[in-house]
């Protein structure tokens, strides 16, 4: 049983009176219509929508998946997810302005945007029920499933099932008097605490006697558990063949939350409710910069703590591990701060994932397709009504229909092989119609069934498998299928202002000159704006691994940090100038 002292319990309550206070600002100080409550009026700052980024990405999932990862593949296992910065980069640099020139309410309405005829209207209902109601409840699933483990830990005398009922229903309360603008205001300050909660445990666990502070730690594990890069040999660390296909392929084949190839979901939500073009390219840079290089060295230190202090935990059990080293001689005050900080990261992610599914169900199914003249009032109940359904029906997938959080990850990841390329060739290819979209979410599912469950490829190779067959068929019914009509394209690529070379045959098929506008992109730019972000990210993760175990090779990762960020603040530059390239 966990106890908590008079200090856990302050440390613990008074975070949530700071969040009334923002919740109660903002709702005095917001307006009661559908553009607030999904976009926040498109008046965010790019800290403000950033932060918001970063703190749904920091669910309560995240360091027990994280530690689940070090467990079975050491330091080098977090390739898993690091890759996506890839792609996170890729956003910033190239799509970010093009999603906030769309001028669209949600990242579905730009299918409406950028497609048409009937097959577009089918694709963007089908994709508010899927994405918005099914994958969501995968998503809330394993964040559900993550505050249940959490629970079972702080208080096992409990039934955590009730607590998490108890806790989900007070999330949806908060998300329904929020909206987005609120939501976003209470996740910078959810995401600074739970931040500085694990930067304050990993510094203490470190410090625990069973542990000796960094250097016994280093010498109580085996070195493979603390390889930065793939081994070809090393048992526990992740083989330089997964690292290779993650690296050159996944980042953009696969969808995933918060690392949509060319942006989308609730990252796309942000960035559309920022300022304006400018804030919409900073926020997206600050939640990359954060998410993948600020946040993960916290929770791989207690990850690794917890290998030493329990060794034997299950596969199932491993998460847990981040959250039993509580059980520890620690200073009175921190698991009541860690605690408030996982509640904090619980209720971010709860609050932006029923925010952002009750748009698609609301602004991109019910409001086009069931009932179009309605008032916003009715349009904001009835999201409240899905935010209750949605919330219901995930905490039974977390309790009764998963195991471990990772294995979520790496079925989304191959279920969804091949979609992501659509998802960035829309922008840049005009012969890209709502017929290969469908087409996408068809042929990847399908593909995934024979290749991994079929023919028993394991992860990652299914997904290589998967992404290439998928790629073939997409590319070559594009040339097949009818594309959207002419004036549709047009439109589009003036609103959005694309690389004009891949444009090319539809100015050809308008044949009329001076239609078309080449707008500068700064493309190179852009190249080496993504080139630089990656360098930085990654060689900044492994500087901070020799800053706090000193070794030989600590000028290579400082050296290439530091060009990183020279080649990073070159290509911001040049991008948000005033100059136009023709």
């Amino acid at each position: 049983m966990m106890t908590f002292s008079l200090f856990d319990q302050f440390f613990f309550f008074t975070p949530f009176f700071v969040i009334l206070g923002i919740l109660f600002y903002s709702n005095r100080s917001s307006k009661k219509n559908l553009k607030n409550y999904f976009q926040a009026e498109g008046n965010l700052s790019w800290f403000v929508a950033g932060t918001a980024m970063v703190a749904t990405t920091f669910a309560a999932d995240t360091p027990l998946a994280v530690t689940e990862i070090i467990r079975s593949g050491g330091i080098s296992g977090n390739w898993i997810w690091w890759y996506m910065a890839v792609g996170g980069f890729a956003t910033v640099f190239f799509f970010s302005k093009l999603w906030k020139r769309s001028g669209a309410t949600t990242d579905l309405e730009l299918i409406h945007i950028r497609y048409s005829g009937k097959e577009a209207a089918f694709l963007r209902g089908f994709k508010a029920i899927f994405i918005g109601f099914f994958l969501n409840l995968v998503i809330l699933g394993w964040v559900n499933l993550a505050m249940l483990k959490i629970l079972q830990v702080f208080f096992p005398e409990y039934n955590s099932s009730y607590l998490l009922c108890v806790l989900l229903g007070l999330g949806v309360i908060y998300t329904a008097i929020a909206g987005l603008k609120g939501i976003s205001y209470i996740d910078v300050f959810q995401f600074f605490l739970a931040w500085g909660g694990c930067l304050v445990y990993a510094y203490f666990v470190l410090n625990a006697p069973e542990i000796g502070g960094l250097a016994g730690l280093k010498s109580k594990l085996p070195a493979s558990n603390f390889s930065f890069f793939p081994s070809f040999s090393e048992e526990g660390s992740l083989p330089w063949d997964h690292f290779l296909i993650m690296i050159t392929v996944i980042w953009w084949s696969s969808w995933y939350p918060g690392a949509e190839p060319g942006g989308g979901g609730y990252i796309a939500q942000r960035i559309l409710a920022t300022n304006d073009e400018k804030s919409a390219f900073k926020s997206s840079l600050w939640f990359v910069i954060a998410h993948y290089f600020l946040r993960p060295w916290p929770w791989i230190l207690v990850a690794l703590c917890s290998l030493v202090v329990f060794p034997s935990l299950s596969s199932e059990e491993s998460g847990k591990g981040f959250l039993m080293l509580l059980n520890g001689n620690l200073p009175s005050g921190i698991k009541g701060l860690l605690l408030s900080a996982f509640f904090a990261a619980y209720l971010s992610t709860l609050a932006t994932h029923l925010n952002w599914g009750a748009s698609y169900l609301v602004f991109d199914f019910w409001k086009p397709m069931i009932q179009k003249e309605k008032t916003d009032g009715y349009y904001l109940k009835l999201s409240y009504l899905f935010q209750i359904l949605t919330g219901i029906f995930s905490l039974w997938l977390a309790m009764y229909g998963m195991v471990t959080i990772q294995g979520a990850w790496k079925f989304l990841l191959e279920a969804s092989s091949g979609i992501g390329f659509v998802l960035i060739a829309r922008w840049y290819y005009w012969r890209i119609s709502a017929y290969t979209e469908i087409l996408a979410l068809i042929v990847s599912p399908l593909f995934y069934v024979l290749y991994s469950i079929l023919l028993g490829l394991n992860f990652p190779y299914s997904i290589l498998f998967t992404s290439f067959s998928s790629v073939i068929v997409l590319i070559l019914s594009t040339l097949v299928l009818p594309h959207s009509d002419k004036e549709t394209l047009v439109r589009f690529y003036h609103k959005t202002k694309p690389p004009y070379f891949f444009w090319k045959g539809l100015h050809k098929q308008i044949g009329e000159k001076g239609e078309f506008v080449i707008y500068g992109n700064r493309t190179l730019d852009s190249f080496l704006g993504v080139v630089s972000g990656v360098l930085t990210v990654f060689s900044g993760l492994y500087l901070i691994q020799n800053i706090l175990w000193p070794s030989d090779l600590f000028l290579i990762p400082a050296v290439l940090f530091l060009l990183g960020l020279a080649g990073l603040k070159i290509s911001i530059q040049r991008i948000n100038s005033n100059e136009t390239i023709n």
